[in-house]
């Protein structure tokens, strides 16, 4: 601890703060509670600083078409979308032409509030090719998933028979008379976006595009105006890496096949030049996300974040039917029991109204700590939770009929 460290700070804050030669001429003591004072208001004026532009908060790769991108506006302003554009940096490439541009619409994005675009792909009656699947509406037909080639019932890593929307011979969506929430991305929509492929490309995205959130409507020469990137320009990872999609550091698919949320303690877009340009040693790992089930709609209109002083707006949930919710309340589609709740064994017991495929253990900011498939969905089964340190969990449960249900776990 030395005055040189303390003269940093005080330039730092200089503008706030006018007693740093007080402090200086005074004892240590003084000068390490100056120190203190001083980080901890650094860091208030730096928060405050990046809590200024708009920002990616989700992105959602899901079955053909599900594709959606939420931007969230983490200021106490509204701000007009005109003068923001959404690009994509296709297989590598490091250009996005007109076609691969998509300027927002003239509509202002509320204060802590969301803006959710999804591909405009709605038509059921639209089969004839990959590009016309239609977006998943809450009444997708649900069976068991077999393989067009084999005739089998397709399997997860684990044996479990997976089942999902049914689609015919002849690729076309199939629909029935019963609401399923969970299956239902349109109602999630601010907007849809590029119904004709062949006019502009910009949300028809995979898992080795770049996704670019832009202020204007084409990136400067020097890419200041870029204020978030998901994925990295200029790189293909099918090429780079070979594989789909960029990788997290287990190795697990980011940007194909999942469901991308924003940590609640990420303030500002990604956008350092060295970061998100190959060319300029830029990579992807999924630091700053939340990865979650493939085709998991339910965060979508709903960003919990550091930067909304208001904390009974907070939300993380947010559901077509009843509205927004906290990660701290039950969120269930079939009813079940557990226990010993709170859990002092290590073994938590567990019965529902229908047969469990998979769970997943989530900390209280929505992180997941402890997953797994059960090798026979069974409405009676047990999950060791002993390696779970003391405190407050999320125990979310998949059933074998695609629902998902949501109860809070505390471990002793």
């Amino acid at each position: 601890m030395n005055e040189v460290i303390l003269s940093y700070f005080c330039s730092v804050a200089s503008r706030s703060i006018g007693c740093c030669e007080f402090f200086k001429s005074h004892n240590l003591t003084y000068m390490k509670r100056a120190l203190l004072f001083l980080i901890a208001l650094v860091y208030s004026f730096t928060l405050s600083a990046q809590c200024d532009e708009l920002f990616f908060s989700e992105y959602v790769e899901g079955y053909a078409n599900n594709k959606a991108l939420e931007i969230y506006n983490p200021t106490s302003e509204p701000i007009n979308l005109s003068e923001y554009a959404i690009l994509r940096f296709s297989n590598g490439n490091t250009t996005a032409t007109d076609l691969y541009t998509t300027i927002l619409p003239d509509v202002e994005i509320m204060p802590y509030d969301v803006y959710v675009v999804i591909v405009d792909l709605t038509d059921t009656t639209l089969w004839d090719s990959q590009f016309d699947k239609p977006v998943w509406n809450g009444y997708n037909l649900l069976d068991t998933i077999f393989d067009q080639v084999t005739g089998l019932p397709v399997t997860d890593s684990d044996g479990n028979v997976i089942i999902g929307p049914q689609y015919s011979e002849n690729g076309a969506a199939l629909f029935g008379n019963e609401y399923n929430e969970r299956y239902d991305l349109q109602c999630k929509a601010d907007v849809f976006m590029n119904p004709d492929y062949d006019t502009n490309r910009t949300m028809y995205f995979n898992g080795n595009d770049a996704m670019v959130l832009i202020k204007g409507t084409e990136v400067a020469n020097d890419g200041s105006n870029i204020l978030d990137v998901i994925g990295v320009i200029g790189e293909d990872p099918t090429s780079s890496i070979m594989e789909d999609a960029w990788v997290s550091e287990d190795g697990w698919w980011l940007t194909k096949n999942s469901t991308l949320v924003r940590k609640p303690e990420i303030t500002s877009g990604r956008n350092a030049i060295t970061d998100v340009v190959f060319a300029q040693g830029g990579t992807f790992t999924g630091e700053e996300w939340f990865d979650n089930f493939n085709n998991d709609f339910q965060y979508l209109q709903a960003h919990k974040s550091v930067c909304n002083p208001n904390d009974d707006m907070n939300w993380n949930l947010y559901s077509c039917s009843s509205g927004f919710a906290s990660n701290t309340e039950e969120v269930n589609q079939v009813a079940f029991n557990f226990y010993p709740n709170p859990n002092t064994t290590g073994l938590l017991h567990i019965q529902g109204e229908k047969p469990v495929m998979s769970y997943s253990i989530m900390s209280q900011i929505g992180q997941i700590v402890q997953r797994g498939n059960f090798d026979f969905a069974n409405e009676l089964v047990d999950i060791d939770v002993s390696t779970l340190n003391s405190g407050m969990y999320f125990l979310s449960l998949q059933f074998e009929s695609q629902e998902i249900s949501t109860k809070v776990l505390v471990k002793e």
